[in-house]
């Protein structure tokens, strides 16, 4: 499908009759019409600093990662947007925190606050938005205001707190918001791993608030299931669909070892899980693990290994994965051709996207030669893809070492 690269500009020209015309008729020539704004998120090599470029319309063909407008940034790990604004999970220095720019008119990023300390997060609305920030208390959500980056209060959730469990959080993997609730995930886990990858128990267990007076007001259980998200990166693993049902991954890392990848959903109209659907790899594919996926039109797009991963994680940054649709009500699963076996889509939180309408697949391909110090990765393609049905064809690819790290398009 070929896809408009640019909105066009248009020019009008006035024309002057010099016969009983007067000479100040000449009414000027509008401004041209303002492009789309699109962020790209770039790093010079692989989990290390990097950019994060403006750029004017969607890109086509071959692109640099930067221009005279980016901004260099000492991490760069998956970003964030909401209406115009961008945010990233560290500032450019590369302190931890929430960190919020906008696009100034000549094209640049312009701070606009930052809350240090912030670690997992999410923004409701232009006023309110919650975070974790574990100095202040790990059964505590922060709250904030968006718009002035100012912290206005928290949320005590230490009604979830369970006796002989070492290290207890909420928020650390997943806030969720859905029709004036927050979902607030709660990991039970131990202080040597503080909560990533660490369960100790076989369940997911998620503490649902009321928003309008930020009250506790049930806990919800889903058996047989650990970890939903992996709070480290910018990459919520989590997203609501067009279905209006709230749908949460499970990402398989840490002591699940990839034995069950899964996405599970609280429906729209509803508060508690929805035990009679799951969708799982495992009966697809040994050894997967789902960290983005979009639900449109009747289909649940998703990634998944084309051979298993290992549990020692030593084939995890392979270029090994390849990207499905799965049919809602067919139960059908169909690969996406088109495209090469591409990278994990671990930290970027756009690998799956929805841009216009249209969906948008994140690909990164490299071949690895060598080992330990003389390990040597060769990057053949970086860059996205639009999908037409099942098949996938090339938008832009970007000529550069490292990885696409976040592509999204701001609000006008």
């Amino acid at each position: 499908m070929k896809t408009p690269l640019f909105k066009s500009l248009l020019y009008f020209f006035a024309a002057s009759l010099f016969l009983g015309c007067s000479s100040d008729d000449d009414g000027g020539t509008p401004a041209p019409e303002e492009k789309e704004k699109f962020i790209l998120m770039t790093t010079t090599s692989r989990f290390e600093a990097g950019f994060i470029a403006p750029i004017d319309g969607l890109p086509s063909g071959t692109i640099q990662n930067n221009n005279p407008k980016t901004l260099q940034v000492a991490k760069a790990f998956g970003f964030r947007t909401f209406g115009k604004w961008l945010f990233n999970r560290s500032n450019a220095a590369g302190d931890e925190g929430l960190q919020k720019y906008t696009v100034n008119a000549d094209g640049s990023l312009k701070d606009e606050g930052f809350i240090a300390g912030s670690t997992q997060y999410l923004v409701v609305n232009e006023t309110t938005g919650y975070y974790l920030d574990v100095t202040r208390g790990t059964l505590k959500l922060q709250k904030f205001n968006p718009t002035t980056m100012l912290r206005t209060g928290e949320v005590d959730l230490s009604v979830v707190q369970k006796a002989g469990v070492q290290y207890q959080a909420v928020g650390q993997h997943t806030i969720a918001a859905k029709e004036g609730k927050l979902f607030v995930g709660i990991t039970y886990g131990t202080k040597a791993a503080s909560g990533f990858g660490d369960d100790v128990f076989n369940a997911i267990e998620f503490a649902v608030v009321d928003l309008a007076t930020d009250k506790y007001e049930k806990t919800i259980k889903y058996d047989g299931l650990k970890s939903i998200g992996w709070g480290s990166s910018g990459n919520k693993m989590w997203s609501i669909g067009d279905d209006g049902a709230l749908y949460l991954y499970s990402t398989g890392l840490g002591n699940s070892m990839f034995a069950n990848s899964s996405i599970i959903r609280i429906k729209k109209g509803e508060t508690d899980f929805d035990k009679t659907w799951i969708f799982s790899t495992k009966a697809l594919k040994a050894g997967s693990s789902i960290a983005t996926a979009l639900v449109k039109g009747g289909k649940l797009y998703f990634e998944m290994a084309s051979v298993p991963l290992k549990n020692d994680y030593s084939n995890l940054t392979a270029s090994i994965f390849e990207y499905y649709t799965y049919d809602m009500a067919t139960k059908l699963v169909t690969k996406i051709e088109g495209m090469p076996l591409h990278d994990y889509a671990y930290a970027n939180e756009q690998a799956i996207t929805e841009i216009d309408g249209k969906v948008y697949l994140w690909v990164r391909n490299g071949t690895v030669t060598g080992s330990g110090s003389t390990t040597v990765t060769t990057v053949n393609e970086d860059g996205y893809y639009v999908v037409d049905d099942n098949k996938a064809t090339s938008v832009f690819k970007v000529d550069h070492d490292g990885s696409i790290q976040g592509f999204a398009k701001l609000s006008q």
